[in-house]
């Protein structure tokens, strides 16, 4: 595994590479680590001397929303990630940038992986697959699967009169994957792909954009697609809820078609937490790296300055200084950023609603009477559509009962609870013995670009045509290679590990070459 260098904790004055092209990337996430290395691969991909790349980071820590967590028990350690938890096996560049830096992948939770030496039989007891979706209204489970394969196929045909309509959305989802994956095709030539919005990015891809105009129940109960309401509320609502915690007719067509990409695909973790490839990411770039350290404002630098753009950096100490750079890339979600850009003229254009939530971790014995009696607990077990209490998800990472690490009900258990308040550990748990407790503004509310949400109340269809584009990329420009790019509003359209990575490498092309190189 490659180690990771000893990484800035404090602010202090930089000290400027005459000649190299200053950089600054706001934010240590994904979208943050892959500018700076993406940049950095770029320059070296066209023979350019490398610049100079300062990573500001007002958090303790790399990665973002990709934040891992561990806990001791019975002389063992047990991994879990409390946000962006998982990637597929069509995600080329995180797969590929794992195993450049010799990190392992495990079949996702990882909840016993750590090391390089990954116990696959152990890891793969505690992989996720039988799911349910329970009632708490009437205690009962609406549907559950992880019978067996004969078994799930059958109650598959029973239930949903054939596999047509899951059929019908695996192509969908596959569709909608491969345009994405056309970014790929892109990255291998030097003018190929290069857009100044969101909307140009969308110009080749048919579905993703027309998928941004519907709800995704409006767009799988349209004639034209003609899928099942049953099978929609249980199955493409099942994976909206888990992966978004938004529901089938709020959330767009697209957020539907991403959400159910990990069903016909092998969902991944590393081993130990994914916030090892953004790390290894800003190391390998290289790029400077500067944690506890808040920007505060981003303005056009002085007449007669060297570089054209100022910005005021604040440590956790508190000493603020003010820095030139030729580029500025914002990498973090700026409607959560406090950030003060270029006066706040673009505030409005970047502004998003974001999903604020709980996840809580914890070990403890699940309630008799919390599922209805019988077999064994599914590992995935999700509320109905437009149910929130006591949780919308909860997945058991982990079976600790000592002598039979697939029995879940009686013994205990490592779970992982997405709810929309805090959550009340007793409606779950009859004893807990840990719990830990992490608050998200995790990502973007997906609605429909023509469709503005209804409130909770209110269930109408409210169109309102014409609504907004998603956020720019080019904030200000003043000349080649000498802007203040924007990645993040790719979220509004999707959000994902990958995606952020691929937005990055994206805007750090516009930004360095501009579109007619």
């Amino acid at each position: 595994m490659i180690l990771l260098a000893p990484v800035a904790a404090c602010l202090c004055t930089l000290t400027a590479l005459s000649a190299a092209q200053r950089i600054a990337v706001i934010g240590a996430g994904a979208a943050g680590a892959s500018a700076a290395y993406y940049a950095q691969a770029e320059l070296h991909a066209r023979d350019l001397d490398p610049a100079e790349i300062h990573v500001f980071e007002r958090s303790n820590r790399v990665g973002g929303r990709a934040h891992s967590g561990s806990v001791e028990y019975n002389n063992q350690t047990l991994h879990f990630e409390q946000g962006a938890s998982m990637f597929i096996g069509k995600n080329q560049q995180l797969l590929d940038l794992a195993i450049k830096f010799d990190l392992s992948l495990c079949s996702h939770p990882c909840t016993f992986a750590h090391t390089n030496d990954v116990d696959m039989e152990t890891n793969l007891a505690s992989r996720l697959g039988a799911y349910g979706v329970w009632d708490p209204r009437e205690n009962k489970w609406v549907v559950r699967m992880g019978s067996g394969p004969f078994l799930d196929a059958v109650r598959m045909l029973w239930r949903y009169r054939g596999t047509g309509d899951l059929s019908y959305v695996r192509r969908r989802t596959q569709a909608a994957v491969e345009e994405f994956m056309q970014s790929y095709d892109d990255f291998n030539n030097h003018t190929a792909g290069i857009f100044s919005t969101w909307d140009e990015y969308l110009e080749d891809k048919p579905l993703l954009r027309t998928s941004l105009y519907y709800r995704a129940a409006e767009f799988y109960l349209s004639p034209s697609e003609s899928i099942r309401r049953r099978f929609l509320d249980e199955v493409v609502s099942l994976a909206t809820r888990v992966n978004y915690m938004q529901d089938v007719d709020r959330i767009s067509a697209l957020g539907a078609h991403i959400s159910m990409a990990a069903e016909s695909d092998t969902a991944y973790s590393v081993a130990g937490g994914n916030w090892q490839i953004f790390a290894n990411m800003i190391n390998s770039a290289p790029a400077h790296l500067h944690l506890n350290t808040t920007v505060r404002e981003i303005q056009r630098s002085p007449a007669g300055s060297d570089r054209p753009y100022a910005l005021t950096v604040v440590s956790n100490n508190g000493k603020e200084i003010t820095e030139h750079f030729d580029l500025v890339i914002i990498a973090a979600p700026l409607p959560l950023a406090g950030i003060q850009v270029l006066d706040e003229q673009h505030a409005k254009l970047v502004a998003a609603d974001y999903v604020h939530m709980y996840v809580t971790f914890a070990i403890g014995v699940i309630r008799d009477d919390l599922f209805p009696a019988g077999r064994d607990l599914p590992r995935l077990i999700v509320t109905p559509y437009h149910t929130t209490e006591p949780f919308n998800c909860l997945s058991i990472l982990a079976c600790l009962t000592q002598q039979d690490l697939q029995k879940c009900r009686d013994g205990p258990v490592l779970v992982k609870i997405f709810s929309h308040a805090p959550l009340d550990l007793s409606r779950v748990f009859s004893s807990v013995e840990w719990h830990h407790e992490q608050q998200w503004h995790s990502y973007p509310r997906l609605e429909p670009r023509n469709a503005g949400f209804a409130s909770d109340n209110d269930e109408s269809a409210a169109f309102h045509l014409g609504r907004k584009s998603p956020p720019p990329i080019v904030l200000d420009q003043v000349g080649p290679a000498a802007g203040v790019f924007y990645v993040n509003g790719m979220e509004t359209l999707f959000s994902t590990m990958e995606s952020q990575t691929v937005a990055a490498r994206h805007v750090m092309r516009l930004a360095l070459f501009g579109k007619g190189e």
